[in-house]
C-alpha cells in the first residue's frame, strides 16, 4: 500500500510523540521504507535525521551510522538546500557516534574511530573550531586507557575555543572535571566547576552532574560541607531520572565511602530495578559496580545478612537477597559488562578501573547529611541519677519521703524510695507503700491489681477514706481500659464518700478522680460541674497544688466556643501562678505550655510566646521527653509566626531530634514548621529534606489535612529551587488527596497552580488544558472569580500555541464569567482587578492576531485598571503593549506619550523598566 507525502508525515507527527525504544524507531523506519518508495527524498532525510538520534537515545547506537552516513551524503550533494539547524545537527550527530562507542561495548570500534576522523575532517573544512573534535578524541582516548593520548587531548581541548559545536557552558566543564576526578586531581577539579556552579545553567543536566562528579574531590580534600551539599542538592534531582543511573551509581559509591552506609542502601534498594533496564550497559556496569562497593562496606560493618529486596525482571522472580549475595551478584555483573568493553577495545582499561572501584576504602568513617544529624545533643537532657540521702530513715519515713516527691512531680526520687522500702509494720503505712508501688507501676495491669490491694488493706486496717480514695483510683485505671460503667460507678461512690466524711484535700482528689473518669468517658457535660465544686473546694482550702490541679484540668475549651476559649486561658494563668506558688517546676511548664497554645488559638502570638519563654525557663532537669518536645516546638513554631524564623532553628531542632530519639508522634508537625523555618533563612535543601520527611509522617500519624498543607510548602520549594518536573509531581499528589476529599474549591485552587507553573515553563499547551480543567471545577465549586482567572490565563496560553481563533472564544468566556461575577460579588477591587487583568490578556491576543485597532482601547483599559489600584507594575506591562500597539497604528507621538509616562512611574529594580526604555526609544526615532 502506498502512502502520500502527507499522510506519511502525520505519521513522522506520531512517531515524534513517542518515547525513545523499539516502537518508536518501528515506526520510524516504516516511514523510512514508504518515503523512499515513494520517492519522497526530503521526507526520506528528515526521517533519518530522527533515526539517527531515536537509535542513539533508544539503546540501538550501533544501527545510527548507516541513515548518518546517508544523511550525510545527501547534504554534501547540495547543502544550499538545507536549513542552518541541519548543518548544525548533522556536526552534532557525530558526538553520537563517539558516545556510542563508550556506551555500548557492541558497537564497532572502527566505525565509531572512523565516524571521529571524518568528524575533525569535517569541522577543519567548515572552519568550525577543533574544541568538539579535541573533546571525543579525549574521552575515546580516556575510555580505552591511553593515558599519554588521553592528557594530550585534554591539553588541546582546554585550550582550543568553543563554539556552537561545544557542550554547554555546564557540560563541557563538568566532562573535565571528569577526568580531572578520575586522575585524583582534586583540587583542580574543583577550582574548575567553581564558576560553573557560581553561574546561571540552563541545561537539563546540569547542575547536578558536576555536582555529582565532585563528590569524591571533595571528601578527598576535605571539604565536607560541600559534599554534604553537592550529594543532597543533586540526588534530589537524579533520583527521578533513570537516565542518569551512572551518576546515581557515583552516589551510592559516595555513601559507601563517607560511612553512610544506611543512606545507601535505601538509595540502592529504590534504584535496584533501574540497572535490569539501564540506559546504556556503560551506566550499568557504573551503578553495579558502585552498589557492590556499597554491599561490601554494609558486610565488613557486620551487616552481610541484612535483605535487600531485588524486583523481578524478565525471568528472573522477584527475590531478597543478604547484601553479601547481593554484592557478589553486582559485582559479576560489572566485571563482566567491564570484559565486554575489554574485548571490543583491546585493552584491560575498564576492568581495571571497576576493581578500583570495588576496593576503596572509605575516606571518612562517617559524615552526617542532614542538618538533624548534625545537631549536637540537645540542652536540658536527664541527669545523672543520684540516689537521694535515705541513711537511717524507717519505712514510714521512706513512704513520707515519697509521697512528697510524688506530690511534687519529682518521680525520679520517689522511684528511688520505694525501691528501698521494706514492707511497714504499721498496717496503714503498709497500706500506702501499696499505693506508692500502683501509682509508679508502669504496666496497667499491675497498677489496677495494686489499687485494688490497697483498699483492700485500707479496710482492714479501718480506714475507709483511704479504702475509697483507692476504689477511686482503680476506678480511673477502669475508664482508662474501656470499663466506663464499672469504673465511674466506684469513682461515684468515692466521691460521694470523700465529699461526706473527708478532709477538704481528699475531697478535692476525689472529685479529680471522678472528673477524670468522666472525660475518659466522653462524659464532658457531667465532668463540669464537678470540677466548678472541686474549685470551690480548692479554693477554701487554701492549698495552691490543690488549686493548681483543679485549674489544669479546667484547660482544655470544647472547639470552637470563643468564650469557653476564654475560660480555659483564665485556667491556665490560674495553674500557671498556684504551680509558681508551690514551687513545682514541671508543673509549671505543662501550665505555661498549655497557655501558650490557648493564645495561639486566640491569635494572640505575642502572648503565646511568652508564655512558652515561660515554659521553656521552667523546664526541670530530665523533664518528660514528650513535654520537651512540645514545648520546644511550640516556642520554634511561635518564632516563626512571629518572623523570627532563624531563632526558631534551634528550638525546633531540639524537638525533632528528642523527638526521633525517643520515637514521639508529633514529630512530623515539627519537621515541618522547621522546614518553614530553613526556607525562611534560605537552607533550601534542608528544607526540602524536612518537608518530604514530614509528609510521610503526617500520614503515618494519621494527619492527612497537616500533610496536605505541607505537600505545598514542599511544592514551593521546588520552585525555588527551579526543580520544576518535582513541583508538578507534588502539585498532582495534592490534586489526587482533594479529589478523594471532594473538596472542589481546594482542588480547583490546586489545579490552577499546576497551570501557573506550566505557564511559567512556556509548557503552553499543558497550561492551557490545566487551565480549562480549574476553571470547570472552580465553576462547580461556585469559585466565580477564580473561573475568571482560569478564563482568561487560558487564553493567553493558547495564544502561545498559536490557537488565536480559540484564544479569542475563551477571552468571550471570560468576559462571561466577569459579568457573572459583578453581580455576585460587590467587592469593587476585586471585579476592578480582574477587569484589568482580562483586558491586558484581550489586549495582547488581539495586537497578536494582527488586529491591533481593536487591542489598543483593551490596552488601554488594562492600564488605566491598574493604575486605580496602584498596581504600577502591571500598569508599565499594560503600557508597554499599549505604546508597541500605537507604534503598530501610525501614533508614534501618542506612543511617546504612553511609553514615557510609563517609564517615569517604573520602578528602579523593576526589569520591564530596560524594555520600556528600548521602546520609549524606537518611538521617538519614529517621531523624527
Amino acid at each position: 500500500m502506498s502512502h502520500s507525502e502527507d499522510q506519511l508525515r502525520q505519521l513522522l507527527g506520531q512517531a515524534d510523540q513517542l518515547g525513545y525504544g523499539d516502537s518508536k524507531d518501528a515506526l520510524l523506519e516504516q516511514i523510512l521504507r514508504h518515503a523512499e518508495a515513494g520517492a519522497h527524498d526530503r521526507l526520506a532525510f528528515e526521517t533519518r535525521m530522527r533515526l539517527v538520534e531515536a537509535y542513539t537515545l533508544g539503546m540501538r547506537p550501533a544501527k545510527l551510522f548507516v541513515p548518518f552516513a546517508r544523511c550525510l551524503a545527501d547534504y554534501d550533494h547540495d547543502p544550499a538546500a538545507y536549513e542552518p539547524w541541519v548543518t548544525h545537527s548533522l556536526r552534532w550527530y557525530f558526538k553520537y557516534a563517539v558516545n556510542a562507542l563508550t556506551d555500548f561495548p557492541e558497537v564497532p570500534a572502527e566505525k565509531a574511530l572512523a565516524a571521529l576522523d571524518q568528524m575533525e575532517r569535517r569541522y577543519r573544512v567548515e572552519g568550525q573550531s577543533p574544541h568538539a573534535v579535541y573533546a571525543c578524541r579525549h574521552r575515546v582516548a580516556a575510555h580505552i586507557g591511553d593515558h599519554a593520548a588521553a592528557e594530550h587531548w585534554f591539553e588541546k581541548w582546554c585550550t582550543a575555543p568553543r563554539d556552537e559545536n561545544s557542550d554547554c557552558a555546564g557540560c563541557d566543564p563538568s566532562n573535565k572535571t571528569v577526568y580531572l576526578a578520575e586522575q585524583g586531581r582534586d583540587a583542580e577539579a574543583v577550582a574548575l566547576a567553581a564558576p560553573v556552579l557560581q553561574g546561571e545553567l540552563n541545561c537539563q543536566e546540569q547542575p547536578q552532574h558536576i555536582l555529582t562528579t565532585l563528590l569524591l574531590p571533595y571528601l578527598r580534600i576535605g571539604q565536607f560541607d560541600q559534599a554534604r551539599s553537592a550529594h543532597r542538592r543533586a540526588y534530589r534531582v537524579l533520583r527521578t531520572r533513570p537516565q542518569s543511573l551512572d551518576d546515581i551509581g557515583a552516589h551510592l559509591e559516595f555513601c559507601a565511602l563517607s560511612g553512610n552506609q544506611a543512606r545507601g542502601l535505601e538509595l540502592l534498594t529504590r534504584h535496584l530495578g533501574w540497572v535490569d533496564r539501564a540506559p546504556n550497559p556503560f551506566a550499568a556496569m557504573r551503578f553495579a559496580g558502585s552498589a557492590a562497593l556499597l554491599l561490601r562496606t554494609v558486610v565488613e560493618a557486620g551487616h552481610g545478612t541484612v535483605l535487600v529486596g531485588r524486583p523481578a525482571h524478565a525471568d528472573r522472580p522477584a527475590t531478597e537477597p543478604t547484601a553479601r549475595e547481593l554484592h557478589e551478584q553486582l559485582a559479576t555483573q560489572a566485571l563482566g559488562i567491564a570484559a565486554r568493553f575489554d574485548r571490543r577495545n583491546g585493552t584491560e582499561h575498564q576492568t581495571t578501573l571497576v576493581r578500583a572501584v570495588l576496593d576503596r576504602e572509605p575516606i571518612v568513617d562517617r559524615l552526617p547529611l542532614a542538618a538533624v544529624a548534625q545537631l549536637p545533643e540537645p540542652p536540658n537532657p536527664a541527669p545523672p541519677a543520684s540516689e537521694p540521702e535515705t541513711g537511717g530513715l524507717t519505712d514510714a519515713e521512706l513512704v513520707e519521703r515519697a509521697e512528697s516527691a510524688l506530690h511534687r512531680c519529682e518521680f525520679a526520687t520517689a522511684e528511688t524510695l520505694v525501691r528501698q522500702l521494706g514492707t511497714p509494720s504499721d498496717p496503714l503505712f503498709a497500706a500506702r507503700a501499696t499505693v506508692l508501688r500502683a501509682q509508679l507501676q508502669p504496666d496497667p495491669a499491675l497498677s489496677e491489681a495494686g489499687f485494688r490491694r490497697a483498699a483492700e488493706e485500707f479496710a482492714a486496717a479501718g480506714d475507709e477514706n483511704g479504702r475509697h480514695a483507692n476504689l477511686g483510683r482503680l476506678g480511673v485505671c477502669l475508664c482508662e481500659r474501656g470499663a466506663t460503667e464499672d469504673g465511674l460507678a466506684l469513682l461515684r461512690a468515692a466521691h460521694d464518700h470523700l465529699t461526706r466524711h473527708a478532709d477538704l484535700g481528699e475531697r478535692v482528689r476525689g472529685a479529680l478522680r471522678l472528673a477524670d473518669g468522666l472525660f475518659l468517658a466522653e462524659r464532658l457535660e457531667q465532668m463540669w460541674p464537678v470540677l466548678d465544686e472541686a474549685a470551690v473546694t480548692a479554693a477554701t482550702s487554701g492549698d495552691p497544688v490543690l488549686i493548681g490541679d483543679v485549674a489544669q484540668r479546667r484547660m482544655s475549651p470544647p472547639i470552637g466556643n470563643p468564650e469557653a476559649l476564654t475560660e480555659a486561658t483564665r485556667a491556665a494563668e490560674l495553674a500557671l501562678s498556684a504551680f509558681r506558688q508551690a514551687d513545682i517546676p514541671l508543673q509549671v511548664a505543662y501550665a505555661a505550655h498549655r497557655l501558650a497554645e490557648l493564645h495561639r488559638a486566640g491569635r494572640d502570638a505575642d502572648a503565646a510566646l511568652a508564655a512558652a519563654d515561660q515554659a521553656l525557663a521552667a523546664l526541670p532537669a530530665g523533664a518528660p521527653a514528650e513535654l520537651r518536645v512540645a514545648v520546644h516546638g511550640l516556642r520554634g513554631g511561635l518564632l516563626n509566626q512571629c518572623g523570627r524564623a532563624a531563632e526558631a532553628v534551634g528550638d525546633l531542632l531540639t524537638a525533632v531530634t528528642v523527638g526521633v530519639r525517643e520515637d514521639i508522634a508529633e514529630v512530623p508537625l515539627h519537621q515541618w514548621d522547621l522546614a518553614v523555618s530553613y526556607r525562611a533563612i534560605g537552607q533550601l535543601l534542608d528544607a526540602a529534606d524536612l518537608a518530604e520527611e514530614a509528609i510521610d509522617g503526617l500520614i503515618a500519624i494519621d494527619r492527612d489535612a497537616a500533610a496536605q498543607r505541607c505537600r505545598y510548602l514542599l511544592a514551593d520549594l521546588h520552585r525555588d529551587m527551579r526543580e520544576d518536573d518535582q513541583a508538578l509531581a507534588v502539585y498532582e499528589q495534592i490534586i489526587e488527596f482533594e479529589r478523594a476529599t471532594g473538596d472542589l474549591d481546594a482542588e480547583a485552587r490546586a489545579l490552577t497552580e499546576i497551570a501557573d507553573l506550566l505557564e511559567a515553563l512556556d509548557r503552553d499547551e499543558l497550561a492551557a488544558g490545566r487551565y480549562r480543567e480549574a476553571g470547570e471545577t472552580s465553576e462547580r465549586a461556585g469559585n466565580i472569580a477564580r473561573l475568571v482567572y482560569c478564563r482568561y490565563s487560558e487564553a493567553l496560553s493558547l495564544r502561545w500555541t498559536g490557537a488565536f481563533d480559540e484564544a479569542l472564544t475563551v477571552l468571550d468566556e471570560a468576559e462571561q464569567a466577569l459579568r457573572e461575577l459583578a453581580a455576585t460579588d460587590p467587592d469593587p477591587d476585586l471585579l476592578a482587578w480582574h477587569r484589568a487583568r482580562l483586558s491586558h490578556n484581550t489586549s495582547r491576543i488581539l495586537f497578536d492576531a494582527g488586529r491591533a485597532a481593536e487591542a489598543v482601547r483593551y490596552a488601554a483599559d488594562a492600564a488605566a485598571g491598574y493604575r486605580a489600584l496602584r498596581a504600577t507594575r502591571n500598569a508599565a506591562r499594560a503600557e508597554l503593549v499599549h505604546g508597541r500597539i500605537l507604534l503598530e497604528l501610525g501614533h508614534p507621538d501618542r506612543a511617546v506619550e504612553v511609553l514615557g509616562r510609563a517609564l517615569a512611574e517604573t520602578e528602579a529594580d523593576d526589569p520591564v523598566r530596560d524594555i520600556l526604555s528600548d521602546a520609549l526609544a524606537a518611538a521617538r526615532e519614529r517621531t523624527q
